[in-house]
């Protein structure tokens, strides 16, 4: 019997995962279209590397990683003796534990050095446009197992989990734009927004490190990360430090390359450790190491 659901629900995950991708082609699709009715070029110079990195997100998601993902998942799922049933009555709490899924697997990739170098690739497009959801990041799968294990070793059934914890990204699609202004302050602090959206992918000081949400803003107003969308702070899209260019290899290695420049240079292992798993911001780094002399312990990253 539970051979059956799960493959009622594979089958459910596998339709989801294709209207997902349909949609966000259609999302793209209107960019372009709309670039080219207000008469400017359909694909600007990051639109055309964020579709060249397609292949590196998205399409290896859907392909592959996501496959990978719901098997180590049920690995878990098949150690522990717990069971949250799935029925009506419990999809609410799936709905809402997958939110609280998505939320520290997206504040994870903010707030760990190592996993920032990966999801930075997603932010670090300096214009705010629907093409921004083809830049994905490559190894996310990674650190959604780890922050979704502790779920499924509860007893939440994996498909299931995953179906709920990546509506976010699936929502999120029509949220990377600047085409819909500020909705109903209702909305706004309920839902994930295209203004509010707009906060998390700036790199004003005042913005930075919040609102992780997926379809929700609830988790981010349980744990004080959520904010506002300011009208006198006007969104600066990107990352602190900016790739300046448009070559897919240069945004993907990006913030690996001073991340491993770091790691080789911290000179003890307590440093190299907190290279990889401390703040971004907040590690060891090379340049102010040398401004600070050989007794530094740490330094604040740009």
């Amino acid at each position: 019997m539970e051979g059956d659901f799960a493959s009622v629900v594979a089958k459910a995950v596998t339709i989801y995962g294709s209207g997902f991708g349909i949609f966000l082609l259609f999302c793209v699709a209107s960019e372009l279209f709309l670039r080219w009715r207000e008469g400017k070029r359909p694909l600007h110079g990051e639109g055309l590397a964020n579709m060249l990195l397609f292949p590196f997100g998205p399409l290896a998601e859907a392909i592959i990683l996501n496959a990978l993902l719901i098997a180590g998942l049920f690995q878990l799922y098949h150690w522990t003796p717990l069971r949250v049933p799935v029925e009506l009555w419990t999809l609410p709490i799936y709905f809402i534990v997958g939110e609280f899924g998505y939320y520290w697997f997206h504040r994870a990739g903010h707030e760990v050095r190592i996993l920032w170098a990966d999801h930075s690739i997603h932010h670090s497009a300096e214009t705010y446009d629907f093409t921004v959801n083809l830049r994905h990041t490559p190894f996310s799968t990674v650190y959604r197992f780890l922050t979704w294990a502790p779920l499924v070793l509860l007893g939440f059934q994996p498909l299931v989990l995953v179906l709920f914890a990546m509506s976010g990204p699936a929502f999120q699609s029509i949220c990377h734009t600047e085409r819909v202004g500020r909705l109903a302050p209702w909305f706004e602090w309920l839902f994930v927004s295209p203004s509010n959206h707009a906060v998390h992918h700036a790199s004003n000081p005042l913005y930075i490190d919040r609102n992780y949400g997926g379809l929700l803003n609830i988790w981010d107003h349980v744990f004080g990360t959520y904010q506002r969308l300011e009208e006198d702070v006007p969104p600066v899209y990107g990352i602190t430090r900016q790739v300046k260019s448009n070559n897919p290899a240069k945004i993907l290695a990006h913030e690996f390359r001073y991340l491993a420049r770091d790691f080789r240079a911290a000179p003890s292992m307590r440093q190299k450790l907190g290279v990889l798993f401390g703040k971004p911001g907040e590690t060891f780094e090379v340049d102010k190491a040398a401004k600070a002399g050989p007794a530094i312990e740490q330094g604040a990253a740009a």
